[in-house]
């Protein structure tokens, strides 16, 4: 049984303490929580029947002892980084709650770290990877079944969220303790998927409204457009502020097409042959390539489901049972990605992935100086 430690005790590590009080969670035990509010822990201990579970004010604190193997950390954004190398370098296995860092620069060290501590599991509560609908999409798009990728579009506009969301907890809605709005908190699963579905791309331009008909400083609608190496492009719209909102995803290839609606319905279109062989012969104008179609309905998997495989995932990739689905590589990418679209929107051109760390910081820091004097007023 692996004993798990979680440091931060905030909504959602009480979603992770449920899954195990549920019984959701196999070959796994809560053995200690850390957090500073003491307050907050003792009535988690009482509504969750864990009387015998060490507390700490501190994650060094819950370090010290040998209370646990491993670590869950659900602590805000910008101290996950710190966080997680300090429980690897005390011989502990890391699942980092979503995003792992805010900025690709300071996970660079840790993506190192990890890979040096080989026999330690590090990863990423990038739970949607999980999903049977995502993993079947994946999988064929891998398979080259349906040719090569033109383009991607994903419309992720239901991400709604309330006045009263941003007023739960001071640190959300702002760079300096947050890290980011929509692509660094809500919108990251997606953003994920999409990586993990399509890979890498080389430049990235964005465009972003920030605290947009919200009471928050932070990105909360953006249209991002990716492009590769390829000549393929993607584009990734995600907003917070549209009620009902819509989640669609769009994958194009020259063999095909799928279309991913409400992450339930996938629709499959194979096409005949090559795109570009048909336009060449074709001799009418005004006419589409033969295709076959086919449909699958996939019943949603809910978030708490999709937490439980992925703590289960890394549980059994402790025990040597299964490949971690989020490597702390894999996390790192999705960060890069985001840092890429807040320089492109704050200095209006288009970025290379592989920008200059220095000019991010410039503008980082001008973010912030800006925040803080917004505050003042």
């Amino acid at each position: 049984m692996v004993r798990i430690g979680i440091a931060g005790i905030g909504q959602i590590a009480e979603d992770y303490i449920s899954l195990f009080a549920e019984g959701k969670i196999i070959e796994g035990k809560i053995t200690a929580l850390s957090s500073r509010n003491q307050d907050r822990v003792k009535s988690i201990i009482d509504a969750y029947d864990l009387e015998e579970v060490r507390t700490f004010t501190s994650l060094e604190d819950m370090l010290k002892e040998d209370a646990v193997d491993a670590v869950i950390i659900t602590t805000p954004h910008t101290l996950h980084p710190t966080m997680a190398e300090l429980a690897l370098n005390r011989g502990k296995h890391v699942l980092v709650d979503k995003p792992l860092g805010i900025k690709a620069s300071e996970l660079t060290e840790l993506v190192r770290l990890a890979k040096e501590k080989s026999h330690l599991v590090s990863a990423v509560m990038l739970n949607r990877r999980s999903s049977d609908l995502y993993q079947k999409v994946k999988d064929i798009a891998e398979s080259g079944q349906l040719g090569e990728l033109r383009r991607a579009l994903w419309q992720i506009t239901n991400l709604y969220r309330t006045y009263a969301y941003y007023g739960t907890s001071t640190w959300r809605g702002s760079y300096l303790t947050e890290g980011g709005g929509v692509l660094m908190n809500q919108a990251v699963h997606q953003l994920d998927l999409l990586l993990w579905i399509i890979g890498m791309p080389e430049k990235a331009h964005a465009f972003m409204k920030e605290g947009f008909h919200r009471p928050m400083t932070t990105e909360n609608d953006v249209i991002l457009n990716l492009f590769y190496e390829s000549g393929a492009s993607a584009t990734f719209l995600a907003s917070t502020h549209e009620s009902p909102g819509t989640n669609r995803l769009e994958l194009s290839f020259d063999k095909g097409q799928m279309v991913v609606e409400e992450d339930r319905v996938l629709t499959v279109r194979r096409l005949s042959e090559c795109e570009e062989d048909f336009a060449k012969k074709e001799s009418s104008y005004f006419t589409h390539v033969p295709c076959e179609v086919e449909q699958f309905e996939i019943p949603v998997t809910s978030n708490k489901v999709e937490q439980a495989r992925t703590i289960n995932n890394f549980i059994a990739s402790i025990l040597g049972k299964e490949k971690i689905l989020a490597s702390f590589e894999e996390g790192l990418k999705s960060v890069q990605v985001i840092n890429s679209a807040y320089l492109s929107a704050w200095s209006e051109k288009t970025v290379d992935l592989d920008f200059l760390q220095e000019e991010y910081d410039q503008y980082w820091e001008r973010k912030l100086a800006q925040q803080d004097q917004d505050n003042r007023r």
